[in-house]
């Protein structure tokens, strides 16, 4: 896959915090006024930062989305690492309670990022980097889990954890498509579900 975002990353301390502005300009740009107000004029006068510093990093408004898009599931992925987020003991109910509460908190404090998702911009390079994330999440949880019931489907664990993934990305559609709050109710049902599903097969 072709390169997703920024071109090369900011090394100087002065570049790292301009492109902190950048990306807190889009951000704010893409929650006022969606994606469509992206532009790499708009973001360099909100950042007060240089058209030609822009281009220095990024080729084009796409790039400063998937930006956003990269920034955002690295930001996640951390938030998830703080929380142990994984199917490992006896315990997996509680860090998948505790990893599901992290991807709403997340949702919740990246207004920019929901946008994003949201908008007919996210797709291509967008798409296809959020899939390959998705297909790591769900390879990384199915080899933490380290007991299965003896009784469970004569499914492979990589598959759950794909269908798992796929309950929380489609839960989280619900609930925020049309509630930038997101509807609680179906927040909690995305929740129960999802852990009841994996309990089908996790001992």
């Amino acid at each position: 896959m072709s390169q997703v975002g920024a071109r090369r990353s900011a090394t100087q301390s002065r570049s790292q915090e301009k492109m902190e502005r950048v990306l807190r300009a889009t951000a704010a740009l893409l929650d006022e006024s969606g994606a469509e107000a992206v532009t790499t004029t708009a973001v360099a006068a909100r950042a007060g930062v240089s058209i030609g510093w822009l281009y220095n990093f990024f080729d084009d408004r796409q790039a400063l989305l998937e930006e956003i898009m990269v920034t955002g599931l690295v930001d996640l992925d951390g938030r998830w690492d703080a929380v142990g987020f994984s199917l490992a003991g006896p315990d997996w109910r509680t860090r998948v309670a505790a990893g599901l509460d992290v991807v709403i908190d997340f949702f919740n404090a990246s207004p920019g990022f929901r946008s994003l998702w949201f908008s007919a911009d996210f797709s291509g390079r967008m798409l296809q980097a959020n899939r390959l994330h998705d297909d790591a999440l769900a390879a990384y949880l199915a080899a933490t889990a380290t007991a299965t019931r003896p009784d469970a489907p004569d499914v492979p664990l990589g598959i759950v954890t794909q269908v798992f993934g796929g309950m929380i990305d489609k839960g989280l559609d619900l609930a925020y498509r049309n509630d930038p709050a997101g509807d609680k109710h179906m927040l909690a049902e995305m929740s129960r579900a999802s852990i009841e599903y994996l309990d089908r097969f996790l001992a």
